[in-house]
């Protein structure tokens, strides 16, 4: 290296010399210390995740459970109510075009039309 016209010479140091800062350790130990406490944030972040996720897909697979099982149950429930339904529908559709099937001479006579 050249600085103002003299030369700077740099001799290589033994690793026998060479000495560590005496607050080394300390900083060394902050930095542990906040490497600690970032991974503790990602496991509790990693913890909460797979809790939120757990209790996400146990509630959807419940939910689904149950709807079909009260689908199921319901349905089987009315089907007595509906099968009286239709039958009464039917026989009143049945009547109904028995009635208007009728021959004419059956019918009132001051019903008939000219």
């Amino acid at each position: 290296m050249r600085k103002s016209g003299k030369t700077i010479r740099l001799n290589p140091v033994d690793d026998d010399h060479v000495t560590d800062h005496p607050a080394r350790a300390g900083l060394e130990a902050i930095m542990d210390q906040k490497l600690f406490a970032q991974r503790i944030k990602s496991e509790r972040s990693a913890a909460y995740w797979f809790a939120a996720s757990l209790w996400g897909v146990t509630g959807l697979a419940l939910g689904a459970f149950m709807g079909v099982f009260l689908t199921i149950l319901v349905q089987t429930g009315s089907v007595p109510l509906i099968r009286d339904n239709i039958i009464a529908g039917a026989a009143m559709d049945q009547a109904r075009d028995s009635v208007n099937n009728r021959d004419p001479i059956l019918r009132d006579p001051a019903e008939q039309q000219p």
